[in-house]
């Protein structure tokens, strides 16, 4: 079972648990349990907002962070990530030099532009596509949501 972790607002945590089901651990990052969490390996690290932590707080972060496969990051949003991380980082958002940009959104659905390809977990590639995501009926989920649920399953 992947293990990710995420910061982000909770009510947005909820929502991509729920989405993904039972088979992804999905662990709240913030200040509070970065110390605690030290010395766990995730797989992916997902920034759907900014962390204000202290200097040792990103020093625990950092070390995070370097023992993860990926880290996910929402370009629209203006997110501190700690310096001199050495892994594979992949961007989404609106922002044209995103890795993974939103091109269209529409009211039942989003569609994704992958501008460059990304090594999947397995060692398989995601090439240069666009996407279409189904968005939930009847659901209050944010458009980064569905991106974020996206990822976690293709990578």
């Amino acid at each position: 079972m992947p293990l990710i972790g995420i910061v982000a607002r909770k009510k947005d945590i909820k929502d991509i648990k729920r989405k993904l089901g039972e088979n992804y651990e999905l662990i709240e990052l913030n200040s509070e349990s970065i110390k605690n969490l030290k010395n766990i390996k995730f797989d992916e690290i997902i920034y759907n907002k900014d962390i204000n932590l202290t200097e040792e707080e990103y020093k625990f972060m950092r070390e995070i962070i370097n023992k993860t496969k990926y880290i996910l990051i929402n370009s629209d949003e203006k997110i501190k990530i700690p310096e001199n991380i050495l892994i594979k980082i992949i961007t989404f958002g609106f922002n044209s030099k995103s890795t993974i940009m939103i091109s269209s959104v529409k009211e039942n659905y989003i569609i994704i532009s992958v501008q460059r390809e990304i090594e999947k977990l397995n060692g398989d590639i995601i090439e240069n596509q666009e996407k279409k995501i189904e968005i939930e009926q009847n659901k209050k989920s944010s458009i980064y949501n569905e991106i974020i649920n996206f990822l976690i399953k293709e990578l």
